[in-house]
C-alpha cells in the first residue's frame, strides 16, 4: 500500500519560491483529498525535507489506507497531465493549484518533479505552453553515496545521497527485499537498479527496482602503512622507485 508522494524542484530555488510551491502543493493535496476521498480525513505529514535540494516527501495517514493510495494515484495523474501537456482530469481548483506550482518555473528553477513509489513525472517550462516535456530517462546502472533516511515504517524505500552530484536520490525496492538494507543506514554504498535520470543533465533522481545494495568497506586512517610488498627487501637491495623507473624505461 503506497502512502508517500514527493514534490521536487530542480535548479536554483529561492526561499520565497520554495514557500510558494509548498503552499500550492498543500492546497493541491487538500483539493484532491476532497474530490477523491471526501468522507475520510487524511493527514499529510512531512516524512523528509531537503532544503538544499528543495525536495519534499509527504506521508499520508488515515484510518482508510486505501483512500490515501487513491489520492496518490490522482496525484500521479496530475503529474502525468502536466508532463504531457494534456488537460488535468479533475476539478477547476485542482487544476488551479497544479498550474500554480508550475508558475515558479523561471529559468533558475529548471524543472519540477511529481514522484510516488511507482511513478515519476518531470515538468519543465515547456509544459506551461501545453507542450510535452522531456521524459525521465531510465537505464540500468549504479549510484554511489551514503544511505540515509532508512526506517521500519518506510521499509520499501530509502534515500542515498549521491556522492557525484551531492543530491538525494529516492530508491524503491519490492516488498520482501527489506533484508538488502540490513545495517546499511549511514554507510557508503553502491546501489544498482533501474535509474531515472534528469534528461538534460543526466543526474540520477530516482532508482526503481533496486537489485543490489553493496556496502563499501571503510578503511582506517594510515592503514596503508600496513601494506606489504610482493618481494622481500633487505639493506643493499635496489630501492623500489629505481626498480619501477628501470622497468618503465626498459
Amino acid at each position: 500500500m503506497k502512502n508517500l508522494l514527493t514534490l521536487a524542484l530542480d535548479g536554483e530555488v529561492a526561499l520565497d519560491q520554495f514557500t510558494e510551491a509548498l503552499s500550492n502543493f498543500r492546497q493541491l493535496l487538500n483539493e484532491l483529498t476532497v474530490e477523491i476521498a471526501a468522507q475520510q480525513k487524511i493527514e499529510w505529514v512531512i516524512d523528509q525535507l531537503y532544503g538544499g535540494s528543495a525536495v519534499t516527501i509527504l506521508r499520508g495517514a488515515s484510518e482508510e489506507p486505501v483512500e490515501v493510495e487513491n489520492v496518490i494515484n490522482a496525484y500521479e495523474k496530475v503529474g502525468e497531465a502536466l508532463a504531457s501537456g494534456s488537460e488535468i482530469p479533475y476539478s477547476k481548483n485542482v487544476r488551479k493549484f497544479a498550474y500554480n506550482i508550475t508558475d515558479i518555473l523561471n529559468g533558475k528553477i529548471t524543472s519540477i518533479r511529481f514522484e510516488t513509489p511507482e511513478k515519476d513525472y518531470l515538468i519543465s517550462s515547456k509544459s506551461i505552453n501545453g507542450e510535452k516535456t522531456l521524459p525521465i530517462k531510465y537505464s540500468l546502472g549504479t549510484v554511489k553515496g551514503i544511505i540515509e533516511t532508512l526506517s521500519k515504517r518506510r521499509n520499501l524505500s530509502f534515500t542515498i545521497w549521491d556522492s557525484l552530484f551531492d543530491k538525494p536520490v529516492n530508491c524503491y525496492f519490492k516488498e520482501g527485499e527489506e533484508e538488502k538494507m540490513r545495517d546499511a543506514w549511514g554507510k557508503r554504498a553502491i546501489v544498482s537498479g533501474r535509474i531515472g535520470r534528469q534528461p538534460m543533465t543526466g543526474r540520477p533522481i530516482v532508482i526503481r527496482e533496486v537489485r543490489q545494495v553493496r556496502i563499501i568497506k571503510e578503511y582506517e586512517a594510515d592503514s596503508y602503512k600496513n601494506a606489504r610488498g610482493v618481494f622481500d627487501w633487505k639493506i643493499g637491495d635496489e630501492p623500489a622507485e629505481k626498480t619501477v623507473r628501470r622497468a618503465r624505461d626498459a
